[in-house]
C-alpha cells in the first residue's frame, strides 16, 4: 500500500479527541497548582534491563515492561495537563548493546505505542540521527509523524539514536556552513540562533521544565545537554518499569515547590 494511503487509513481509523485534563479541583486535591504545571517533562527511563535481570528475564522483556510504563506516562501527562513529554528512547551509545536487544528496540519497541498515539489524539515526533535506522522503522516513524501532526493532545517526543553532544555538534556544523556561505555573520551567532538549529527546534516548548530520571542514577547521560540548562531535576529511586502515577504526581509536586530563578536572584 502506498505510504499516503497508509497515512490516510490510520487517520480515519485512529485519530480521535485527546484525553481530557483533570479538573482544577482534582489538581488542588493532589496538592498541584494548574498555573505551575510544567509544560515540558523529559524522562530518562533507566532500569529496564536491571528490572529484567532481577527477575531472570531477558533485556527485551524489561523493555516490554518499560514500554507499558511509557504509554502510562503519556496518559499521566495528558491527564495532569503537561503539553510535551520527551523520552530518551535510544542513545547514540546504545548501539554497543547486544545485537538482540538493539534489534528489539529498533523493530518492536514503538509498535504498540504508535497506535496509542494515533488512537488518543496525541502528536508524535522523533528527534535524533535517523540516517542509520532500519528502513522499516523510518517508514513507521514517517507514518506516525504525518498521521498525528495535526493532533492537539500531548506531544510525545522520542529521542532515538540521539545524544546531546551530537545535537550541539550538528547545530554547530549548520551554523558554520551558513557563516562560510555568507548567509549570516560571525557576530550574529547567539543562543537564539543555536536554539533554531537544534533537533528540538520544531517543538512549541523545546526546553524541558522538569527532567525525571529513574533507577536512582544521578546523571543526565548526554541527554539534551543544551536544552536542560535551566531544567529542574527529579531522581526517582525506582527502576523504570516500577514507576507509577503516584511517583509522577510526587515529581510534579516537587517541581512546583521550587523557585526557578534562571540564574537571577530568588525572591
Amino acid at each position: 500500500m502506498p505510504l499516503s494511503n497508509t497515512i490516510l487509513m490510520f487517520r480515519r481509523q485512529f485519530c480521535k479527541l485527546p484525553f481530557g485534563v483533570v479538573s482544577k479541583e482534582e489538581l488542588l486535591r493532589e496538592g498541584l497548582q494548574p498555573e505551575l504545571m510544567p509544560k515540558h517533562v523529559a524522562i530518562i527511563p533507566d532500569g529496564n534491563r536491571r528490572w529484567a535481570k532481577e527477575r531472570g528475564l531477558s533485556p527485551e522483556k524489561g523493555h516490554e515492561a518499560g514500554k507499558k510504563v511509557l504509554g502510562d506516562l503519556c496518559r499521566y501527562c495528558s491527564k495532569w495537563g503537561v503539553k510535551v513529554l520527551s523520552a530518551y528512547a535510544f542513545s547514540t551509545e546504545n548501539w554497543s548493546r547486544p545485537k538482540a536487544e538493539v534489534t528489539f528496540l529498533m523493530t518492536s519497541y514503538f509498535e504498540g505505542l504508535i497506535h496509542d498515539f494515533m488512537r488518543y489524539g496525541m502528536k508524535m515526533s522523533i528527534i535524533g540521527d535517523k540516517s542509520n535506522l532500519p528502513n522499516s522503522l523510518k517508514e513507521a516513524i514517517n507514518i506516525a509523524e504525518e498521521t498525528t501532526k495535526d493532533n492537539t493532545g500531548l506531544h510525545f517526543v522520542a529521542a532515538l539514536n540521539y545524544g546531546g553532544r551530537y545535537d550541539i555538534t550538528q547545530a554547530t556544523k549548520k551554523i558554520a556552513t551558513k557563516v562560510k556561505d555568507g548567509v549570516i555573520q560571525l557576530e550574529e551567532i547567539n543562543d537564539k540562533l543555536i536554539d533554531q538549529e537544534l533537533e528540538t527546534k520544531y517543538l512549541e516548548y523545546p526546553n524541558p521544565d522538569l527532567l525525571i530520571r529513574t533507577s536512582g542514577e544521578l546523571r543526565i547521560s548526554n541527554y539534551m545537554l543544551w536544552q536542560l540548562a535551566y531544567s529542574e531535576f527529579c531522581f526517582v529511586d525506582k527502576l523504570f518499569p516500577e514507576l507509577d502515577e503516584a511517583d509522577f504526581v510526587a515529581a510534579l509536586r516537587s517541581f512546583q515547590r521550587r523557585q526557578r530563578s534562571y540564574g537571577g536572584n530568588k525572591i
